[in-house]
């Protein structure tokens, strides 16, 4: 065990509202920090108290304020209950929700959610039994929303928006039916009542929004006053009125018929909360919350005590720069170590960030390579027309050597490896396709650029292997992986800043390659108590590894220890070290937006 000190630099408030819920008085907003709850419109945002034994309640999408007071939070780990006495249920185990609806009918509670692998599951005792209702639903069919009616509990009726198309439950007994079909790609769905209470159904998607007033049978275009692809729809509880965002677009209706054009948001809408017809709440990619008071003539930022940034990654420029980035597009530099901070706000989702001392940095969006050499000054660089989700952008350390890998299936469902390559620092791009990988699990470009390693599976051999390739021509070669590793997830891999040696993690697992220029000799060092979150170069001959809170040194010896203590609240997502020589020192951001130094005492 190894003592460190800590501090704490800067934590943003503001970055991404991934959802919002409301019942007309409280708001609830997940983010990748966590649920914060507010009582009123404006006022200081409050998180929600996470039992301490249960670990960090981070990425709450979506999120849902039942009638009866009970707040529900999805997250990758699970589905949690935050009672209104305080206590909290875990109502589901790890789960990939996608909507979560709550309602009364009758005694019974409801709670509803969309899960990817599980479709729609029930539950009448507000999230502690469960059932299956997915009667008149294909096996894997892929769900993008679903809504309950204002009066479910007198007419029972559901929305289910797909991307095969729109279904409608109009029964107690839970039995789908697929509605009328419905131009373009959907991606939202919400109900909508009139004064007599009839209740009309409306989707959203890119080729606009979509009325039915008799439950799916038929479906009418509805005039906006701005064209888009609309990809959130809200009401408030009543179902009376409704707002639908489109980009930056935003439009409002109080009955459904007649819509009225907002002012043009400054980022992106993720999610939108309608409290009533004066109040509106927009969460935003990179802006926090937005509030809006009709008539809206201006937006209010509404982030006081509110963190919704999730970092990417941290660099150390040679000259003493700090430069991080994260998912939301926001870019902060300190040209003093951490002390003083600047922020550029890109406007547009990052997936990865990486750079070296010197030269140019790179960001990668989801349809293009972005670079700067200040990290104040971007530009696009090479448009992509997606990204797959098995995707490595490496950065040698002088900036001029740049790699973008993808593994992807293509619709004949056979693999196929695309590397994205470029030596003169991003600005000319060579691309290449291979065959011979039925996987890639991970991948690391040597810090000056002399060499690349991937984790696959070949094609030929079907076992997984380290497959090095000296730069720029030389050919593949492949070393049989010593024992299996789990073939889900991914692998993080980080060459040792000398070049020698190549750090492997496989969830918890940890792994050395000593020579990986030579004749590569693979050793298993240590299982850790929890999986790896983020890794960092320390030094010449050493790397940083984060598990949750927690920080480890590992030496290219194999020697493990643990930094004490960990200070973190949040998952740390980011690692790297320090300039300083000799010394165990470095920068560590989480998932809750915070930046830290650390030091060896």
């Amino acid at each position: 065990m190894t003592r460190v000190a800590w501090q704490r630099l800067v934590r943003p408030t503001g970055g991404a509202v991934l959802s919002l819920a409301t019942d007309g008085h409280i708001l609830l907003a997940g983010t990748a920090s966590g649920a914060f709850v507010a009582t009123r419109p404006g006022e200081t945002w409050v998180p929600l108290p996470f039992p301490a034994n249960w670990g960090r309640l981070e990425l709450a999408n979506p999120v849902a304020i039942a009638p009866w007071g009970d707040r529900y939070i999805a997250t990758p780990s699970g589905l949690y209950r935050s009672k209104v006495d305080g206590s909290w249920q875990r109502c589901l185990e790890a789960t990939s929700i996608v909507a979560l609806r709550t309602s009364r009918e009758g005694e019974q509670q409801l709670v509803v959610v969309a899960d990817q692998l599980d479709g729609v599951l029930i539950s009448p005792d507000a999230g502690t039994s469960w059932e299956a209702a997915n009667a008149g639903l294909a096996t894997q069919v892929e769900i993008v929303d679903l809504a309950l009616s204002p009066r479910f509990a007198e007419d029972h009726l559901a929305l289910l928006v797909t991307s095969d198309g729109v279904f409608v439950n109009r029964s107690r007994r839970w039995r789908w039916q697929a509605a009328a079909p419905v131009p373009g790609l959907l991606e939202c769905g919400a109900f909508l009542t009139n004064e007599s209470g009839r209740v009309s159904c409306l989707v959203g998607g890119d080729e606009g929004l979509f009325r039915s007033d008799d439950r799916g049978r038929s479906w009418r275009a509805i005039s906006l006053p701005h064209q888009g692809s609309w990809s959130v729809l809200a009401t408030d509880r009543a179902g009376r009125v409704v707002a639908a965002a489109s980009d930056r677009s935003l439009v409002w209706s109080s009955d459904g018929e007649h819509w009225e054009a907002l002012p043009d948001l400054p980022s992106p809408a993720l999610s939108l909360a309608v409290l009533d017809e004066r109040w509106l709440v927009v969460g935003t990619l990179s802006q926090g919350c937005l509030l809006g008071e009709r008539p809206v003539r201006t937006w209010r930022e509404w982030n006081d005590e509110l963190y919704g940034h999730f970092p990417l990654g941290i660099v150390v420029r040679a000259n003493g720069e700090l430069v991080t980035s994260d998912y939301s597009g926001t870019v902060l530099r300190s040209p003093d170590e951490g002390r003083t901070w600047e922020r550029v706000v890109l406007d547009r989702g990052l997936a990865q960030f990486a750079g070296g001392a010197t030269g140019p940095l790179f960001a990668l969006a989801l349809d293009a390579v972005l670079r700067s050499s200040d990290a104040l000054h971007w530009q696009e660089m090479y448009a992509l027309d997606d990204i797959s989700e098995s995707t490595w952008l490496l950065v040698s350390d002088d900036g001029r050597t740049v790699f973008l890998i993808e593994h992807d299936v293509e619709p004949t469902l056979e693999p196929v490896v695309l590397l994205h390559a470029s030596t003169d620092g991003g600005i000319t791009w060579q691309t290449s396709e291979s065959e011979a990988f039925a996987l890639v699990q991970g991948a690391a470009l040597a810090p000056n650029g002399s060499a690349l390693a991937l984790l696959t599976v070949r094609m030929e051999e079907l076992r997984q292997a380290l497959s090095i390739r000296t730069l720029p021509d030389g050919d593949w070669r492949h070393y049989p992986w010593s024992e299996p590793l789990p073939e889900t997830g991914i692998v993080r891999m980080l060459w040792s800043e000398n070049g020698e040696a190549i750090l492997v993690v496989a969830e918890n697992e940890v792994w050395i390659v000593r020579q990986p220029l030579g004749r590569p000799l693979i050793r298993f060092v240590e299982e850790l108590d929890n999986p790896v979150s983020a890794l960092g170069r320390a030094g010449k001959t050493g790397w940083f590894i984060a598990t949750g809170t927690s920080l480890w040194y590992c030496e290219t010896t194999g020697e493990l220890r643990k930094l004490e203590p960990s200070l973190p609240q949040h998952t740390i997502v980011a690692v790297t070290g320090g300039r300083a020589v000799g010394a165990l020192q470095g920068y560590a951001a989480d998932v809750g937006g915070t930046i830290w130094r650390f030091a060896e005492e």
